[in-house]
């Protein structure tokens, strides 16, 4: 059990330990589906599936869909990422439109090749043995402590979620841990998992089906089988430019930093227009902030640390700094679970 309201900020890394790619492994995914070559009027190179799937939806920009794919493949290895990329070329529909449905494409077959997938025709759950040294286990573990089955209902009151990736595998894994944990079926596993305030800032390839509550995109995309529905999906694809001009979503991020009593990010790459959705307009008080950035410099660690302190008001002396805010660069997220047990649920 958490006893303070924490929130959680999810970037690409967090979904690596269960076999996603990160953001730089997405990114190549996507230029590889875009380098879209033809030879004697047949594709030859790149991702013929998702080329036709976009120019049958679109015929009137038929023409333009295989230059911008060859400019996303080309451009994307100089991006940080394919959010970045998509934001540099906003006033481009046609590039927009491509690049969104490769990321659904991409997203969903990563999520059909991870340890969290579950093949419906074989009736295998997951197996949470072999999740252990995940991050997704550590928490559930600390999540359940102490809140008894007559009470499961509350199991999501003191945290929060703000998940920067297009996949769903924090909400897929929670549905699916719930139910052993708690000895219940999928549709109590449902509606308590609906009770979980979840925000994906850029959007994802479709809200997840929920028993009993809502119906939706199912985990790895089993059932997508007509053209339509990746490029109906990419519509949920936001870039940090149209994600911007949402007030509303904005207001909903900060809202979450404001009232959080502790924020730990996993997976996060700390880019600087994440950091600004995230950041309040006011400084706001104090608050511990603990952090993974596996890979990343001591030095680099150090200005991912101020660039975080300077969302907080009266910035203590710099003794005291390492306390407030614990970047970790040598830490993938199981460890940062495991090294700061305590710390991290309140005292529990």
């Amino acid at each position: 059990m958490f006893k303070r309201k924490t929130l959680f900020v999810v970037g690409a890394g967090a979904s690596k330990e269960v076999g996603l790619p990160d953001g730089s492994g997405l990114a190549a995914k996507i230029a590889e589906k875009l380098n879209i070559r033809f030879a004697a009027g047949e594709i030859v190179s790149g991702d013929a599936d998702l080329y036709h799937q976009v120019s049958q939806k679109h015929p009137q920009d038929h023409q333009h869909y295989q230059p911008v794919a060859r400019t996303i493949a080309g451009g994307l290895p100089l991006a940080n990422s394919i959010d970045d990329y998509l934001d540099l070329h906003s006033d481009n529909a046609p590039l927009v439109r491509m690049g969104k449905v490769a990321i659904v494409k991409a997203v969903l077959e990563a999520e059909r090749g991870s340890k969290l997938y579950i093949d419906r025709r074989e009736q295998r759950p997951i197996d949470f043995t072999l999740l252990s040294p995940t991050w997704f286990v550590k928490f559930m573990k600390m999540l359940g402590r102490g809140v008894v089955k007559n009470n499961a209902r509350q199991i999501f009151d003191s945290v929060s979620f703000i998940v920067f990736n297009y996949d769903r595998c924090v909400e897929h894994f929670l549905l699916h841990a719930l139910q052993p944990l708690y000895g219940i079926q999928e549709q109590e596993a449902g509606q308590i998992l609906s009770d979980l305030h979840i925000i994906h800032p850029y959007g994802l390839v479709g809200d997840l089906p929920l028993p009993s509550v809502r119906p939706g995109v199912p985990f790895g995309g089993d059932g997508l089988d007509s053209v339509e529905n990746y490029v109906t999906l990419s519509d949920q694809i936001r870039t940090y430019t149209e994600q911007m001009t949402d007030g509303t979503m904005a207001a909903q991020i900060r809202q979450e930093v404001l009232d959080a009593e502790c924020i730990v990010f996993l997976g996060f790459a700390y880019h600087a227009q994440n950091l600004n959705l995230l950041k309040p307009p006011d400084p706001i008080p104090q608050k511990p902030v603990f952090g993974t950035a596996f890979g990343m410099s001591d030095s680099d660690a150090t200005v991912v640390r101020d660039q975080l302190l300077a969302f907080f008001a009266a910035v203590p002396a710099h003794g005291i700094r390492q306390d407030l805010v614990k970047i970790e660069n040598t830490m993938i997220c199981g460890a940062l679970f495991d090294s700061y047990t305590k710390s991290l649920t309140g005292g529990d």
